[in-house]
């Protein structure tokens, strides 16, 4: 009888212990992952968007310039329409395709630089001009900075870096036609408020 009450008490232990073991194993917590573990998923920050009037906005902007004949509407300048302008003298202002949104650095800023293109009613003349534009109310204000010689059209603005690439179609100085037979890849950059040509390259065009 003694050795079976021992036997039962032994049984008992080990009944005893092995709850025991199984409940440390059901406590035990699982590991936090710590900083150095962690991977982060935040997106990274946008680009903040320039604060520019977009190229639509510019079918309704104001345009003014130092030369004629956009000299002579003053600060307030001339009033596009859908992209127009005309008056009774024949003048006729009408915005052109090419367009692109830059920064041109610290004393221009952030700019949309727009094409537009001056002409008379009954004349061959046709002057593409490039504009600087930016945000007004009621409608964008734009200031025209670079004048093409008479029917040298352009066909692309865009920006890279600070400075701008304007790619526009010319013909050399003694051409006797004013047939366009150069197409020009410019770059300029802002020298003070003014901007100005840096370099340029020509290749063949053919119409």
């Amino acid at each position: 009888m003694p050795q079976n009450h021992s036997r039962l008490l032994s049984i008992a232990a080990t009944l005893a212990l092995t709850g025991v073991l199984t409940a440390c194993a059901q406590e035990t917590p699982t590991a936090t992952p710590t900083l150095a573990t962690q991977v982060s998923t935040s997106p990274s920050p946008a680009k903040a968007a320039l604060d520019v009037p977009t190229c639509p906005e510019l079918r309704n902007a104001a345009v003014r310039g130092l030369i004629d004949p956009y000299y002579a509407f003053g600060d307030e300048g001339a009033p596009l329409t859908e992209g127009m302008y005309s008056d009774k003298d024949g003048l006729v202002l009408a915005l052109q395709q090419p367009c692109a949104s830059g920064d041109l650095g610290s004393d221009i800023g952030a700019v949309t630089v727009g094409a537009i293109m001056n002409s008379v009613t009954g004349t061959t003349g046709r002057f593409w001009n490039v504009m600087l534009c930016t945000k007004a109310t009621p409608r964008a204000k734009c200031m025209v900075h670079i004048a093409m010689n008479d029917r040298d059209p352009i066909e692309s603005i865009s920006f890279t870096g600070n400075k701008m690439t304007l790619v526009y179609l010319t013909r050399p100085d003694a051409a006797g036609s004013a047939v366009a037979s150069v197409r020009r890849t410019a770059i300029y950059a802002a020298e003070g408020t003014v901007l100005k040509e840096q370099s340029h390259t020509d290749v063949p065009y053919t119409p």
